[in-house]
C-alpha cells in the first residue's frame, strides 16, 4: 500500500502541487504569527537584558497593581531623591545613583518631529558610573554636563544628520528646549532602542526638563565586589522607607519581558485569527480533492479489495498520502513562516506601526505547531474521503468507471437548513439585544455550520437557474454539471465562501465604526477646535494648552489626559478633564447629575457601568491607580454618550494629577471667542504653535476625516492579511476543475466529437468556474455581511453606534470573485480543450 500510495502521489504532479501549496500557506500564516511575535518578544528580551547589564539592583515605588505600561506611558510615581543617599550608604553599595525617565520629541534641523512609526520618544538620565549604563555606550563625543547639553542615539543622528555641537530642539511636557549634541549613543550592535528616540541628559539637567526636581523614578545600584545581588537587594530593601520596592536588574528585565509578551498576546491571538482563517478554507480545498479522488479512483480502490486488500489497508493508503502533503506543507510552512512574518512586519510598517525586530526567532513551539497544523489538518480533512474509499465494495471493479453522482439526502438538508435558520435567529436576535459577543459568534458559527450542509442544495439551485439557457450553450451544459455535482461544487464554493464573508464582516464592522465616529464627533462635540498629537504620539505638551489660553481669539480651554485604573478588579480607562467648561465643549448625555457638579473628590460615570455596579449619584466609587493605590470619589453624574471620549470614568484634573505621573494630553478641546469665526481662530491657533510641529489643529470634521482615514489604514491591513485565504481558494477552485477534466476525459472528448470546438469546451470550464465562484461569492458576501451587522452591534459599548452596509464596497468584492473565477480556470480550460477525441472516446 505504501507504494500503490507513492505512485497516487506522483501520478498527479498538478495536482499535488495545488494541494500542497493550499495547506503550505494556512500552515504559513501560523508559524509566521508564532515567528513573529516571538522575534518581538526576543528583541525586547534582548533590550531590557542589555540596558540593565550594569544595574544589580533597581529601587523604585511599589505598584498598587499590575498596570499596562503600554497605556500609562510607562511612568511610575516618583521618589524623594534623599533616598538615593539613604541607598548609598547601605553597606556592599559601590555605586548608587537616581535617575528619571519621560517625554522627549527630538526636532530636526528643519523643525519636523522624529518619530519613526510613531515609536516612542524618551528622555533620560545619563549616569554618571559608566558601568551601570549597560549596553548603552557613548559612540562618538561624551558623557553630558550641565543644563545646556545632551547626547542622542546613533539612529537619530544619522537620519536627522545632526553632528557633534549642532544646537537641539526638544519638546517636553513643559514645553521647548535648546541643547548642544555632545554624544551619540549606541546600544551595543544597535542604533536606537528598538526604533525609539532617545534624549539623554545628566540627572540634574533631566529632573529639571521633565519637571522632577528633587524626585527620582528610580535608584540603579552597583554591588561591591564580592557581594551578592540577591544579599545586595535585601540589605537595600530593610533600609529604604515603606511603600518602595527593591528588585534585582535581571527581575526588572524579566518584567519587562514579560509585560511586552502579555502586550502582544492580543496582537497574536488577532493574527492567529486571520490564520485560522487560511487553515479553514485550506482544509475544504484538502477534503474536495480528496473526495474528488476518491470518486476517481472507485474502480481502482475496487481491484485492490479484489485482488485482497483489506478495508484497513485502503483507508490507511489514502491517510498515507494525506500524511504526505501534510508533512510536506508543515515542512514548507515552517520556512515559508519566516518569510511571511518579515511581509506581514514589512506591511504594517506602511501605516506608520513600527515593529521591533531582530534575527527571527524560530522556536520550538513553531515547529512543533507547524508539523502539527500541516498534518493535523489534511489528515482530518481527507479522513471522511478515506472512510469513503474503504467502504467501496470488491465487485465496483467489474463496472464501467463513471463520474459518482454525489447526491446529498434530503435528511442533510433538512437538517442544515433547520441549523441555518436558528444561526440566523440567532444573529438577528444579537444585533436587536446588542452587546452580545460571545453569542453574536455562536449564532454566526451555528448559521456557518447550516450553510456547510446546504450548500449541496444551493449549487443545485445555481445549476438549475443556469440551466434555463440555451439548448447546448455553455451555461446550460456548466449548470448542469453543477447539479450532478453538486457536493463536489458546494464544498469549492464554500471555500471561497469563507473568506469573502471574513472580508464582508470586517468591512461592514469598519464602516459602521467609520460612522460611529463621525456621530460622536458630530453629535457630542460642542467645541470648534480639537488639538490632538500628530502621528502616532504618546499625547502633546501641557504647556500648550497654557500657550492657548493667552489667545484673545479663545474663548474656553479643556485639556483631556488619560490613564488606566482598576474599577472593580478591572482595568479601566479614566480620563481627566478640566471641569470648568467641560459642558461647552462636550456634550456627554448626563442621565444623571451636572458637568458642573464634576470637583475634587466627584466622578461622572458611564451610564451602563453605573447599572451594572449598582451605583447612582451620590454613591461612592473605588477606583486603583497603580502609583497612588485605592481612592474613593463620589458618583456626581451619570453619562450616556462616552464614545468622544472612549470611557466611562471622568475625574476633575486635580484628582488625575493628584493620581496619575504623566502629564501629556491626549487632546486639548476649544472654543472660539464671540465673534470670532472658526477659520480665524484656526489660522491664530495655527499662528501661535508653529513651534510646536507635533501637534495637529483640527476641526471636527477633519478630526472626523482624520480617523475616518485611520480605519481605512486599518481595513487594508486586515483585508490583505485575508486575502492569503482568497488565494487558497482560488487555487481550490483550480484543483476541483482540473480534477474535474481528468474525471470527465470521455464526456469532453464526446462533446468534441459531436462538434464543439476548442474555444467551446474552454468556454464551458470557464463557465463552471464563473458559476461555483458566484455561488461561493453571493452566500460569502450574504453571510459576512450578517455577520458584520451582527458583530457591529455586539460592540456597542466599545463605541460602534451605527450600523452601516457599505453596498458599492461588497459590489466590488463580488466583481473581483467573478474575475477571480475566470482566472482560476484558465489552466483546466485551455487542459480540456486539448483533449485527444480518440484517445477520450476510447478512455475507460
Amino acid at each position: 500500500m505504501l507504494r500503490v500510495s507513492w505512485r497516487n502521489l506522483l501520478a498527479a504532479k498538478l495536482r499535488l502541487l495545488l494541494t500542497v501549496t493550499a495547506a503550505t500557506l494556512g500552515v504559513a500564516f501560523v508559524c509566521g504569527t508564532f515567528v513573529l511575535s516571538d522575534t518581538m518578544v526576543k528583541a525586547f528580551d534582548e533590550l531590557y537584558g542589555g540596558l540593565t547589564s550594569g544595574t544589580d539592583v533597581v529601587v523604585h515605588a511599589a505598584s498598587a497593581y499590575d498596570a499596562d505600561v503600554t497605556t500609562t506611558g510607562g511612568q511610575p510615581r516618583p521618589l524623594d531623591d534623599q533616598v538615593v543617599d539613604t541607598v548609598a550608604a547601605v553597606p556592599g553599595v559601590r555605586a548608587a545613583e537616581g535617575a528619571v525617565s519621560g517625554y522627549a520629541l527630538i526636532l530636526d534641523p528643519a523643525g519636523e518631529p522624529i518619530q519613526p512609526g510613531g515609536a516612542p520618544t524618551f528622555a533620560t538620565t545619563i549616569h554618571a558610573t559608566r558601568e551601570m549604563s549597560g549596553a548603552a555606550r557613548i559612540r562618538d563625543g561624551r558623557p553630558p554636563e550641565g543644563p545646556e547639553e545632551m547626547v542622542i542615539d546613533a539612529r537619530t543622528v544619522d537620519s536627522a544628520g545632526f553632528r557633534l555641537g549642532d544646537d537641539v530642539e526638544v519638546i517636553f511636557e513643559s514645553g521647548r528646549r535648546s541643547f548642544t549634541l555632545v554624544g551619540v549613543v549606541g546600544f551595543g550592535e544597535n542604533d536606537s532602542i528598538l526604533g525609539a528616540t532617545l534624549a539623554g541628559f545628566d540627572l540634574a539637567t533631566s529632573q529639571r526638563v521633565l519637571d522632577r526636581v528633587g524626585l527620582v523614578d528610580e535608584v540603579d545600584v552597583l554591588a561591591e565586589p564580592g557581594v551578592s545581588v540577591d544579599e545586595l537587594r535585601d540589605r537595600v530593601d530593610a533600609a529604604v522607607p515603606a511603600g518602595v520596592e527593591v528588585v534585582t536588574g535581571e527581575q526588572v528585565a524579566s518584567d519587562g519581558t514579560a509585560a511586552v509578551e502579555d502586550a502582544l498576546g492580543i496582537f497574536t491571538t488577532v493574527l492567529l485569527v486571520f490564520a485560522g482563517v487560511a487553515v479553514l478554507v485550506g482544509s475544504f480545498v484538502i477534503w474536495n480533492t480528496f473526495n474528488v479522488l476518491v470518486a476517481q479512483r472507485r474502480r481502482q480502490v475496487a481491484l485492490l479489495r479484489a485482488v485482497g486488500a483489506t478495508r484497513r489497508q485502503v483507508l490507511a493508503g489514502v491517510l498515507i498520502e494525506a500524511s504526505a502533503i501534510g508533512a510536506l506543507a508543515g515542512a514548507l510552512g515552517i520556512a515559508g513562516g519566516v518569510g511571511l512574518a518579515v511581509g506581514i512586519r514589512q506591511l504594517l510598517t506602511l501605516i506608520g506601526v513600527e515593529i521591533p525586530t531582530t534575527t527571527p526567532a524560530v522556536e520550538t513551539r513553531t515547529v512543533l505547531a507547524g508539523l502539527g497544523v500541516g498534518l493535523g489538518v489534511t489528515v482530518v480533512a481527507a479522513l471522511l474521503p478515506a472512510w469513503s474509499a474503504a467502504r467501496v465494495a470488491p465487485m465496483e471493479a467489474l463496472r464501467v468507471a463513471a463520474p459518482v453522482r454525489q447526491a446529498s439526502a434530503r435528511a442533510r438538508h433538512l437538517a442544515g437548513a433547520l441549523v441555518l435558520a436558528a444561526g440566523a435567529a440567532g444573529m438577528a436576535a444579537c444585533a436587536i439585544v446588542a452587546d452580545e459577543p460571545r453569542w453574536s459568534l455562536l449564532a454566526t458559527g451555528t448559521a456557518f455550520l447550516g450553510l456547510v450542509f446546504v450548500g449541496p442544495l444551493l449549487a443545485r439551485a445555481v445549476g438549475r437557474l443556469a440551466s434555463h439557457g440555451r439548448t447546448g450553450g455553455g451555461w446550460r451544459l456548466a449548470g448542469g454539471y453543477l447539479v450532478r455535482s453538486s457536493r463536489r461544487a458546494a464544498a469549492t464554493a464554500l471555500a471561497l465562501t469563507i473568506g469573502l464573508a471574513v472580508v464582508a464582516a470586517v468591512s461592514v464592522t469598519a464602516a459602521s465604526l467609520k460612522d460611529s465616529v463621525t456621530e460622536a464627533v458630530s453629535g457630542g462635540n460642542r467645541s470648534d477646535l480639537i488639538l490632538a498629537p500628530a502621528g502616532a504620539g504618546l499625547g502633546i505638551s501641557p504647556a500648550i494648552a497654557d500657550l492657548v489660553r493667552t489667545r484673545p481669539e479663545v474663548a474656553d480651554v479643556v485639556e483631556v489626559r488619560r490613564s488606566v485604573a482598576q474599577v472593580d478588579k478591572q482595568e479601566e480607562f479614566v480620563d481627566g478633564v478640566d471641569s470648568a467648561a467641560l459642558d461647552r465643549v462636550l456634550d456627554l448625555g448626563l442621565a444623571e447629575g451636572n458637568a458642573r457638579d464634576l470637583a475634587p473628590g466627584r466622578i461622572l460615570v458611564g451610564s451602563d457601568e453605573a447599572d451594572d455596579q449598582g451605583i447612582a449619584v451620590g454613591d461612592v466609587i473605588t477606583l486603583t491607580f497603580p502609583e497612588t493605590g485605592a481612592r474613593t470619589f463620589e458618583v456626581a453624574g451619570t453619562f450616556d454618550k462616552g464614545s468622544l471620549i472612549n470611557t466611562a470614568y471622568v475625574l476633575a484634573m486635580a484628582d488625575f494629577e493628584a493620581n496619575v505621573t504623566a502629564r501629556l494630553d491626549t487632546s486639548i478641546l476649544l472654543t472660539a471667542a464671540p465673534g470670532v469665526t472658526p477659520e480665524k481662530i484656526q489660522t491664530a491657533i495655527e499662528e501661535a504653535l508653529v513651534e510646536y510641529p507635533n501637534v495637529n489643529v483640527n476641526t471636527p470634521a477633519e478630526q472626523t476625516a482624520q480617523a475616518r482615514e485611520s480605519i481605512d489604514q486599518l481595513l487594508g491591513i486586515v483585508t490583505a492579511l485575508l486575502l492569503l485565504a482568497v488565494v487558497i481558494a482560488v487555487l481550490g477552485i483550480v484543483n476541483t476543475l482540473a480534477l474535474s477534466v481528468v474525471e470527465r476525459t470521455r464526456e469532453l472528448g464526446l462533446l468534441r466529437a459531436v462538434g464543439g470546438t476548442q474555444g467551446q469546451v474552454r468556454s464551458l470550464i470557464r463557465h463552471e468556474s464563473v458559476l461555483m465562484s458566484l455561488l461561493g461569492a453571493v452566500c460569502g458576501l450574504i453571510f459576512g455581511t450578517a455577520a458584520g451587522v451582527a458583530l457591529s452591534r455586539a460592540f456597542v459599548d466599545e463605541g460602534i453606534t451605527s450600523v452601516t452596509i457599505p453596498a458599492q464596497q461588497l459590489l466590488i468584492y463580488l466583481g473581483v470573485a467573478l474575475g477571480v473565477g475566470v482566472l482560476a480556470a484558465i489552466g483546466p480550460a485551455r487542459r480540456a480543450s486539448r483533449v485527444d477525441v480518440l484517445q477520450a472516446l476510447s478512455a475507460d
